[in-house]
């Protein structure tokens, strides 16, 4: 709706410059004949017979146009605005005119973008929104993070180009085919016989344009096509150092490098010399296409004058070159509306993806973990068909300490992903005191199965507070702070600058990897969960933080069932048992100081992750 103001204020800018530019063509001078006086006094009216000869405004443009299509309404404007009858006056007010209708076409035009801008976000927020649930239903199953990456890039890039898409389609849509249809209208009126004439030569034009465009994107293609293959043949032959030294090519080397870096030159030289030769033609083209129409008006201008005036000629040529901006946004819009809509078509095919975990019909609440976890047959599969766990047997008592290990760290986290059903096992089922967990209510498990660590960052952006609590309002500060405590994060969370409303993450502070490990500990330990699964960071911690985790674990493994996912060999060696997983099944269980006696594939994988040379960096032979 405001696109019909905006281009009906676009018409009006340019008939004002008419006025302007006819007005000082005639300077008020005006020639009649005997015949013609009383025609021009009925036309004029009474009250300016008393004007001086030469200073009568814009009354030559209103005799000009009295049989035009607009004359009624100029003349109107003349017999009912003082102004415009005296030449200095006509002139002050044709320019504020101008100006003000200049200042009005801005305005709206920002209006315009304005309102196209909020369709654009409403439309990219919505989407937003979407992809963040269902990234919450089906990112807790992404074992690789891709689909967590997957997220991210639609969240950010295809979401904006569907914004991008929305909001340059609303406004060009919008606004430049009414422009156009107005433009065209308003020459037709100046004189249609003119304007047809030269609107086709302006349309051929165009056309031949938009065809050399077309050839010289093509062209272009496939010469850049050929660049990038010379371009890899000069790069292949950096990989064979080995080769030509080691077989005294050199010479021969140098040759074929020579050979494919003059062709490359070529290419390039030809895509230079394409981008010249199509700004030439189309600079020539543009150039004959002026002149044909100058020379079509100019002819009218100089055998019919009283048909088509110099000023009019002038404001058809305006209104024709007030076309071509618009008409060039709409060619463009075909290829935002593409690249928006294959954006838009990757964001829905993830929209309709189904979670992998949903809760079953009728499911009953989980008391919490009191007697065993057991693994019946468990198998589960990557997206990829990857089998990762391969009827997998185990049964943990309740009240113990476990760590889970395997030479692929994969196994142990599919393992433990499976009990707050992360991901859903292939075939088999998981026991919890006897209950079959895909039967069961999904907040009632995950309120009694912590997960902390693992590919999830321990914290994100908030406070400190919330960070723990995670936004619920339902826990005292002196629970939290406590939960703080015995995880030994209250000591460094009272150093930050504002203590536990320090806003942590990407508008924040940054945590070390052992501060935010300890501080995903409280998080957990708040809860008070019945089973506890720990995975613990990769990265080197430093003493203290060791020696701070000892002390945590020896704390939150009271009462509850704890599961480890150890990088550090202490944690190994201080759980109650040691479950060794090798190719999807369970290899060997006991403790620490057994495995090591009585498997060689533990010690194995003791010695890959914890033999002290294990960093050391290999020296090619």
């Amino acid at each position: 709706m405001w696109s019909i103001p905006s281009s009906f204020v676009l018409c009006l800018l340019l008939f004002d410059l008419f006025l302007l530019a006819d007005f000082l063509q005639h300077r008020g001078q005006i020639e009649v004949s005997a015949e013609q006086v009383s025609e021009l006094a009925e036309l004029i009216g009474t009250g300016h017979e008393t004007t001086e000869s030469g200073n009568r405004g814009i009354l030559p443009t209103v005799w000009w146009s009295r049989d035009k299509p607009w004359g009624p309404v100029v003349s109107a404007l003349y017999g009912g605005t003082k102004l415009l009858r005296a030449d200095g006056t006509a002139l002050m007010l044709l320019v504020a005119c101008a100006a003000g209708l200049a200042f009005l076409r801005m305005l709206l035009l920002s209006h315009i973008q304005t309102l196209s801008d909020l369709a654009a976000i409403d439309v990219a927020t919505r989407l937003r929104r979407s992809i963040h649930r269902q990234t919450l239903r089906v990112g807790p199953g992404d074992m690789l993070g891709a689909t967590t990456a997957h997220a991210v890039d639609l969240l950010t890039e295809e979401t904006e180009r569907v914004r991008n898409g929305i909001r340059v389609g609303v406004d060009r849509l919008s606004r430049c085919p009414l422009e156009i249809g107005l433009l065209v209208l308003i020459s037709l009126t100046m004189n249609w016989l003119v304007a047809f004439e030269c609107l086709v030569p302006l349309a051929a034009c165009w056309y031949l344009l938009e065809r050399q465009r077309q050839r010289v994107e093509a062209a272009k293609s496939l010469i850049e096509d050929g660049r990038r293959r010379e371009l890899r043949l000069l790069a292949e032959s950096l990989g064979n150092t080995r080769l030509i030294r080691g077989y005294t090519m050199e010479a021969f080397d140098d040759s074929q490098f020579q050979k494919h870096l003059e062709r490359f030159s070529r290419t390039v030289t030809a895509v230079n010399r394409l981008e010249r030769w199509s700004q030439w033609g189309t600079g020539l083209l543009m150039v004959i296409t002026g002149a044909i129409v100058v020379f079509l008006a100019g002819i009218k201008v100089i055998t019919a004058p009283q048909d088509l005036s110099l000023s009019a000629m002038l404001f058809l040529i305006a209104a024709f070159a007030a076309m071509g901006r618009p008409l060039e946004l709409l060619r463009r819009l075909p290829g935002v509306r593409t690249e928006a809509s294959l954006a838009a078509d990757r964001v829905y095919r993830y929209l309709n993806q189904i979670p992998e975990v949903g809760q079953a019909v009728g499911a009953k609440f989980l008391q919490p973990l009191s007697r065993s976890l057991q693994f019946e047959s468990v198998s589960y599969d990557l997206p990829d068909k990857h089998r990762v766990l391969d009827g997998l047997d185990l049964k943990i008592t309740a009240g113990r300490s476990v760590a889970i290990v395997a030479l692929d760290p994969l196994e142990s986290r599919a393992l433990v992903s499976l009990l707050p059903r992360f991901i859903e096992p292939a075939s088999g089922r998981i026991l919890i005191d006897g209950e079959d967990i895909g039967w069961v209510t999904l907040e009632s498990l995950r309120a009694e199965t912590a997960y902390v660590g693992g590919i999830s960052s321990c914290y994100f952006t908030g406070t400190v507070l919330e960070n723990i609590s995670c936004g619920n309002r339902d826990y005292s500060l002196s629970k939290i702070t406590e939960a703080a405590k015995q995880t030994h994060a209250h000591n460094f969370v009272l150093k930050l600058p504002q203590g536990y409303e320090t806003v942590l993450g990407e508008h924040g502070e940054q945590l070390e990897a052992g501060q935010a490990f300890r501080l995903g500990l409280a998080r957990a330990l708040l809860r008070d969960p019945a089973l506890l699964i720990v995975e613990e960071p990769t990265v080197m911690l430093d003493d203290d933080t060791k020696s701070l985790l000892d002390d945590t674990y020896n704390r939150i493994v009271q009462n509850r069932t704890v599961i480890f996912l150890p990088s550090r060999m202490s944690t190994a060696r201080r759980a109650d048992q040691v479950v060794l997983l090798h190719r999807g099944r369970v290899e060997a269980v006991g403790s620490h100081s057994d495995l090591v006696n009585t498997s060689a594939l533990y010690r194995h994988w003791q010695y890959i992750h914890f033999n002290e040379y294990r960093h050391e960096e290999q020296v090619p032979v």
